[in-house]
């Protein structure tokens, strides 16, 4: 496909979910009430002054698979009928039946992750049932083939696909702690990934990144920087298992790549969330509180506790996952040596992040009791 094709897909399949999740949002914030996903204020664990529907992922849902089904079955059906429409886009439109098992994979698990959420916002289930039920939503994916496999070896890659998928399941979960915070950092990844797959020449991925870009937006003008609507669990368990799945259908390393360090990508794009909630698990443990109940502990909290509004810390993320992620991309084409300094020129951005978050901390601590 000519990069002018490429833009053409890419725009209408981020348009189309963004307009119709633009009009979803308001029907979800009404719903909440009915649906009892209303969230209070609870000045522990959250910030907001006042009770909020946390239906937003309905709307994400929703906006994302309507259309995708519904562009599936128009594409299969109309698009290679129609003259303006290019060789190349007829092309891809003609083997769309040979993605649809995985396609399968990915809307099973998601669904059973969204109504897993849903039930959660809900009834608040307690923490190893929702694991058992988030290994459930696992399964799809590997029986559809969505499995790691990049030189590992076969016994490690169902494992390390669980493993994979449930760190950045729950990551997600964590990083919604501020307006904006979870959606921007799912929509800046998947403009990551979608240069990733653009330069691999993945027309589907890149239409599939585009795509759910597009709904999450239609959320996050809701949501940033003043909220009248949340996510949920309905919505930032969805966006971590989907971004998960995704990326590992993504290509990262090709023969004739100089070095096996492309493997690294998807590890250092995410590493923000991943970041965030290995820094909160270590900061609960150590002050011997329970790992699984929500604190004011997460990266963002620690950045206003430095100085900053909260806008500010969540803009301040945004910037961190974006250098980190395009930082990553060159790792596709540098030979060893090159490939090894970069990688560890984006580890000691982390570094700097625990620094910075570790003053914060020392700054605000409560002083030792008197001898």
């Amino acid at each position: 496909m000519t990069p002018l094709h490429t833009f053409a897909m890419a725009a209408a399949a981020f348009l189309q979910p963004l307009l119709i999740g633009l009009a979803l949002v308001p029907l979800a914030k009404a719903a909440a009430g009915k649906l009892g996903l209303i969230d209070q204020p609870n000045l522990e664990r959250k910030q907001h002054g006042a009770p909020m529907p946390r239906s937003g992922g309905i709307a994400i849902f929703i906006a994302f698979w309507g259309v995708l089904w519904l562009d599936y079955l128009l594409a299969r059906s109309v698009l290679p009928s129609m003259d303006a429409i290019p060789d190349t886009m007829k092309a891809l439109a003609g083997n769309l039946s040979l993605r649809l098992k995985p396609l399968m994979g990915l809307f099973l698990g998601s669904s059973i992750i969204f109504t897993l959420g849903l039930l959660d916002d809900r009834y608040s289930l307690p923490p190893l049932l929702r694991l058992l039920i988030q290994l459930f939503a696992c399964v799809p994916l590997i029986a559809t083939g969505i499995v790691l496999k990049v030189f590992l070896p076969a016994m490690l890659a169902v494992p390390i696909t669980v493993l994979w998928v449930l760190l950045l399941t729950n990551s997600f979960n964590f990083l919604d702690n501020m307006n904006g915070l979870s959606s921007g950092i799912a929509i800046i990844i998947c403009v990551v990934l979608g240069i990733i797959s653009f330069l691999a020449r993945e027309w589907y991925m890149v239409a599939m990144f585009a795509m759910f870009a597009g709904a999450i937006m239609a959320f996050w003008f809701f949501n940033f920087p003043k909220a009248s609507i949340f996510l949920g669990d309905a919505g930032s368990t969805h966006l971590g298992f989907f971004l998960a799945a995704l990326s590992i259908l993504c290509t990262y390393y090709k023969e004739g790549v100089p070095t096996r360090l492309p493997i690294l990508i998807p590890l250092i794009t995410f590493g923000v969330p991943v970041f965030d909630m290995i820094s909160v698990l270590w900061i609960r443990w150590r002050n011997g509180k329970p790992l699984m109940v929500g604190d004011t502990n997460h990266f963002s909290h620690r950045l206003v506790a430095l100085g900053m509004t909260r806008t500010e810390a969540v803009l301040f993320i945004y910037v961190a996952t974006l250098v980190v992620g395009l930082a990553a991309i060159p790792l596709r084409q540098l030979d060893a040596p090159h490939g090894i300094v970069l990688a560890i020129a984006l580890c000691l951005i982390f570094l700097l992040l625990h620094w910075l978050e570790r003053g914060s901390y020392r700054r605000n601590a409560p002083p030792p009791p008197p001898a």
